[in-house]
């Protein structure tokens, strides 16, 4: 269903560059969101149809974390517009979820070498079931529920984590796939290094920064809110202590998480478009 979204903007505060900058994010990610209702597959003979195999999709799991991030992104531009509130941690949260989806695409989609590209989509195969696995191991069940729904729900893993098992095998894959854990972290830094095309210690530790703000946002940790006191106002309550007001930081926070998120994204487009399509022409 296509959503109708006005174009004003929201008054947050003073009209700002943000403001701006968002106005122009929200382009892309209605073509974004375009493109996610109407998806197209891989041309036959192209790069991405290609790096399936028998056992593992490459596209599929970059094109879902294409559609996450871009989903995210929509729903975040269309709260502030809805609301016209600037939430204290909200935002950081939903532009985390768009930015770490916009690196994983990256991060598979970017690699020369099909035998990367594969390794890396099966590594975070092995890694999405390694999680099922002991979210469903360590799940309580409540009183008269059958303990075969969850004994059956494992085998069913332990499965396709054999069939994966054999995959890797035939990629000369030697790591156990039941252990394989994804490092988010240094898949933003290698995202970094690869859309910038320099190992500056500076850059990645801003990009890093994006990523660890919304982490302590989403996990509600305490220290989010104490390293922005001193931006905030603080008021006297009725018993002759302080409280601090929390509110949400377009310029410092919510601005530039959105765009990193937005700016990833748009890479992976780019390279998702260049790998989709067959460029041998007869």
């Amino acid at each position: 269903m296509t959503k109708r979204r006005s174009r004003t903007n929201p008054q947050l505060a003073e009209d700002n560059e943000w403001l701006r900058r968002l106005d122009r994010i929200s382009l892309a990610v209605d073509a974004w969101r375009k493109r996610a209702e109407n998806p197209t597959s891989p041309e036959h003979g192209s790069s991405l149809a290609a790096d399936s195999m028998e056992g593992l999709s490459v596209e599929n799991p970059i094109w879902y974390s294409m559609c996450i991030s871009s989903e995210h992104l929509d729903f975040a531009i269309d709260a502030m517009r809805a609301t016209s509130t600037m939430y204290p941690t909200a935002y950081m949260t939903v532009a985390r979820t768009a930015f770490v989806a916009a690196v994983n695409a990256v991060w598979m989609l970017a690699p020369s070498a099909r035998q990367e590209r594969r390794e890396r989509a099966l590594k975070l195969r092995a890694d999405d079931l390694r999680v099922q696995v002991t979210s469903f191991r360590d799940m309580k069940i409540p009183d008269g529920k059958p303990q075969e729904a969850r004994a059956d729900l494992l085998d069913q893993l332990r499965e396709r984590q054999a069939s994966l098992q054999s995959v890797a095998k035939s990629l000369s894959m030697t790591e156990d796939v039941t252990k394989i854990r994804f490092n988010q972290t240094k898949a933003i830094d290698w995202v970094a290094e690869h859309m910038h095309g320099v190992d500056d210690d500076l850059l990645i530790g801003a990009t890093q920064s994006v990523w660890r703000s919304g982490s302590a946002a989403a996990h509600a940790q305490y220290h989010f809110g104490i390293m922005r006191v001193d931006r905030n106002e603080t008021v006297r309550d009725a018993g002759g202590g302080s409280v601090v007001r929390l509110r949400g930081d377009l310029d410092s926070d919510v601005g530039p998480a959105l765009a990193a998120a937005a700016m990833t994204l748009s890479e992976a487009f780019r390279l998702y478009d260049l790998r989709r399509v067959s460029h041998d022409r007869a």
